[in-house]
C-alpha cells in the first residue's frame, strides 16, 4: 500500500520525523481501518502491546479502527486511552478524531473524557481533545465551556496554538456573537487571536463584510512581547 512519491510529500508535511512513515494514503487507511474494525483479535493486540507501532501509519490505524469499530463507550474509551498518548503528527490525530463520531450520541460522557485530555501537559493530548471538542461539542449545549477551555489553555505548543485557532473560526460560523465576545475581550493569547482571525478570513462561508470587520480586530505582536516580559 505503500507509495512512495507520495511518502516524500506525506513526510515535508507531517513534520514529524519521530516515527517513520510509509506514505499510505489516507483514504486506503480507511478502508483498512474498516475491515479492522471488524476483527476483535487486531484490536485486542494492539491494546495489549500498549499501542506501540513500528510506523505512523500503524498508529493512526487504532484511532481510525475505534472510529469504525461497534463497541460500548467504555470499550471505545479503552481503546481511544491506548490511541491518543501515542500521537505523533497533526494528521495522525485529526484524522482517527473525525471518524469518532459515536461521540455525539453520548456526549455527557464524552465531554467528560476529553476534559481530562484538555488538561494535559502534552502537546498532541491536548490537540486532540481540542479538536474533537471542534468536531463533536460546538452545540447551544455545550460551546461556552468548549470556548472557556479553549481561552484558559495556555500551553505554546505549535499545533495545539493551530487546533484552537482552527476550531474557534470554526466556532464563528455557528456562534459568531460568543466568538466575536471572546476576541473582544482578547480572551486569546495574541498568537492564538491572531491566527483565529486569519483563519475565518480563508474561509468562504464567511461574509467579505465579516472579514472586515474582523481584520480590525487584529492584535500587536508587541502586546505579547511586553505581557512576556511581566
Amino acid at each position: 500500500m505503500a507509495d512512495a512519491s507520495y511518502k516524500e510529500f506525506n513526510d515535508r508535511l507531517l513534520k514529524a520525523p519521530g516515527m517513520p512513515t510509509l506514505g499510505i494514503r489516507i483514504p486506503a487507511l480507511r478502508a483498512l481501518a474498516r475491515e479492522l474494525a471488524k476483527e476483535d483479535e487486531w484490536m485486542e493486540d494492539i491494546q495489549q502491546d500498549g499501542g506501540n507501532c513500528l510506523f505512523q501509519e500503524e498508529h493512526m490505524l487504532i484511532g481510525m479502527t475505534a472510529g469504525y469499530k461497534k463497541a460500548a463507550k467504555e470499550e471505545h474509551a479503552a481503546m481511544l486511552d491506548v490511541w491518543v498518548p501515542g500521537i505523533v503528527s497533526w494528521a495522525d490525530c485529526d484524522c482517527g478524531t473525525s471518524i469518532l463520531k459515536w461521540m455525539a450520541r453520548a456526549p455527557q460522557f464524552w465531554f467528560s473524557y476529553l476534559e481530562k485530555w484538555i488538561l494535559s501537559s502534552r502537546e498532541f493530548e491536548v490537540r486532540f481533545a481540542v479538536i474533537a471538542m471542534m468536531d463533536y461539542f460546538l452545540t447551544d449545549a455545550y460551546i461556552d465551556k468548549v470556548l472557556k477551555y479553549y481561552e484558559t489553555i495556555r500551553q505554546t505548543d505549535y499545533y495545539v496554538r493551530m487546533g484552537i485557532a482552527w476550531a474557534v473560526a470554526t466556532a464563528y460560523l455557528k456562534y459568531p456573537e460568543k466568538v466575536l465576545a471572546l476576541l473582544k475581550e482578547n480572551r486569546l493569547d495574541v498568537w492564538t487571536h491572531n491566527k483565529t482571525i486569519q483563519k475565518c478570513r480563508e474561509s468562504r462561508r464567511i461574509s467579505d463584510a465579516d472579514k472586515e470587520m474582523l481584520v480590525r480586530l487584529r492584535r500587536r505582536q508587541e502586546e505579547m512581547d511586553e505581557k512576556q516580559k511581566i
